[in-house]
C-alpha cells in the first residue's frame, strides 16, 4: 500500500469494528481469505480497524474454551484413545472433563492465550484504545437488550463499536462478524429482526452500522464475497478497494459534489479542465474548497486543492449562484479550468490522475464548519 499523496482528513477515514470470534479466525487463520482481505483493509491509509476492550474479554473466555478442547483431544490422542466429544461438551463449562482436568492444564493454556493477547496488540493494527466502556453505554445497552433478540455480550460489542465515547457517536460504521443468529438478529428480514430496534437506536442518537457476515460481504452493485471460501488475492484487491471507495461517498454523501467525467474538449484546454457531474442535491457556489478522492490503480489517493475551485461552467460560465443543478444531465456537466495556489496550472501526471471518471469530488469538510 503505497503512501497518500495527500493528508487524509478525519471524515474521508472509515472505521470498521470485527467482534469476538473474527479474532480468534486472525489468530488461527481459519479462513485465509479473510486473513488476506483484513491484511488489505489494515494496510489502507483510509480505514481503521476498531474493537472494545469487551471484545477481548470475550476473547480470553472463547479462547479459554477452545484451547481446552485441544488440549483434551490431545490428552486423547496421546493417551491411544479418541476423543468423547459427547463427555467433552458436557463437562465443557465446568472445565472438569474426565480425560483431563483443567487443573491440569491451565497452565499451559493461559501461556499460549496470554501470547495470542500480545500478537493481538502488535501484530493486527487493531486500536483498542477508542473504544471504551463508558457509563453512557449502560442505557442504549439496557434497552436493546430487553427490545430484541440480540444477547447481551452482542449487544455491548455492537454499541460499543457505534457509541466509542461519551462524546462520540459515529455517523457511519462498519461492523464485520461471522455470528448468524446475532447477524439475523440485528440484520435480518422482518420476521428476524425487530423494528424495536430502531426505536432504541433512535431514541438514543445512534446510527445503525453497515453490518456484514463474511461469508457475504456486499457491494452496492450486487457484488458480493465469500470470505470463507478460497479466493484469488486479485479478486480480493479489486473487492477491497471498490468497498473502501463505496464507504468512504456513503460516509460523505452530505459533502458529495459529484464524480468526475471525461471533458468534452480537445487539445491542451483538455489537460488543462477538471469535469464533473454535480449531483442535483448540491448548491455550486462561486468559490469552492474541494477534495477529491481518487484511484491510482487499486490504491485509493486523496488531492486536497489548496485554492477555490472557480470559474465554473455548464456548456458557458455560469455566473449566477448558488447554481443548482437540474433533470437536465447536460445542467449536471460543470467544468473549470484548474489552477493551484500559485495560479499554476497542476501536474500533467497528477492532473491525470485526478481527472480520470468516477472519482468523488467532495466540498471540504473545513467549509461546512
Amino acid at each position: 500500500m503505497t503512501k497518500p499523496t495527500g493528508t487524509i482528513l478525519t471524515n474521508f477515514k472509515i472505521k470498521i469494528a470485527i467482534d469476538t470470534q473474527l479474532l480468534a479466525y486472525l489468530i488461527d487463520n481459519t479462513f485465509p481469505s479473510f486473513n488476506y482481505f483484513f491484511s488489505k483493509l489494515n494496510k489502507s491509509p483510509f480505514v481503521d480497524i476498531v474493537c472494545s476492550r469487551f471484545v477481548t474479554y470475550e476473547f480470553i473466555g472463547i479462547r479459554k474454551y477452545e484451547h481446552y478442547l485441544r488440549a483434551i483431544h490431545q490428552e486423547s490422542q496421546s493417551s491411544g484413545g479418541t476423543m468423547n466429544f459427547s463427555s467433552a461438551l458436557k463437562y465443557r463449562n465446568g472445565f472438569k472433563a474426565p480425560e483431563l482436568d483443567f487443573q491440569d492444564c491451565y497452565q499451559d493454556i493461559k501461556i499460549i492465550i496470554e501470547d495470542e493477547l500480545k500478537e493481538m496488540n502488535d501484530n493486527y493494527g487493531i486500536i483498542y484504545e477508542d473504544n471504551i466502556l463508558h457509563e453512557d453505554l449502560w442505557k442504549p445497552h439496557q434497552d436493546l437488550v430487553l427490545s430484541s433478540r440480540i444477547s447481551k455480550e452482542d449487544s455491548l460489542v455492537l454499541l460499543s463499536s457505534i457509541f466509542p465515547q461519551p462524546l462520540l457517536k459515529e455517523d457511519h460504521s462498519i461492523f464485520l462478524t461471522n455470528d448468524k443468529q446475532f447477524y439475523n438478529s440485528f440484520s435480518g428480514n422482518e420476521k428476524e429482526r425487530m423494528s424495536s430496534i430502531d426505536n432504541v437506536l433512535d431514541e438514543h442518537g445512534l446510527s445503525s452500522p453497515y453490518t456484514f457476515k463474511i461469508e457475504e460481504i456486499k457491494l452496492a452493485n450486487k457484488k458480493a464475497l465469500n470470505l470463507c471460501q478460497s479466493l484469488e488475492k486479485d479478486v480480493i484487491d479489486t473487492f477491497v478497494s471498490d468497498f473502501i471507495f463505496e464507504h468512504i461517498k456513503l460516509k460523505n454523501n452530505n459533502l458529495l459534489l459529484g464524480k468526475t467525467l471525461n471533458c468534452e474538449s480537445s487539445g491542451n484546454l483538455k489537460k488543462e479542465l477538471f469535469c464533473f457531474e454535480l449531483i442535483e442535491s448540491q448548491g455550486l457556489e462561486n468559490e469552492m474548497y474541494t477534495v477529491v478522492i481518487y484511484k491510482n490503480g487499486l490504491e485509493i489517493d486523496i488531492y486536497t486543492h489548496h485554492s477555490f475551485f472557480t470559474g465554473f461552467y455548464c456548456y458557458r460560465e455560469i455566473d449566477s449562484f448558488p447554481y443548482h443543478a437540474t433533470e437536465d444531465v447536460k445542467s449536471r456537466r460543470i467544468s473549470l479550468r484548474l489552477k493551484d495556489a500559485e495560479n499554476n496550472f497542476i501536474d500533467k501526471e497528477l492532473m491525470e490522475k485526478i481527472t480520470s471518471k468516477g472519482n468523488l469530488v467532495f466540498i471540504h469538510p473545513d467549509s461546512k464548519i
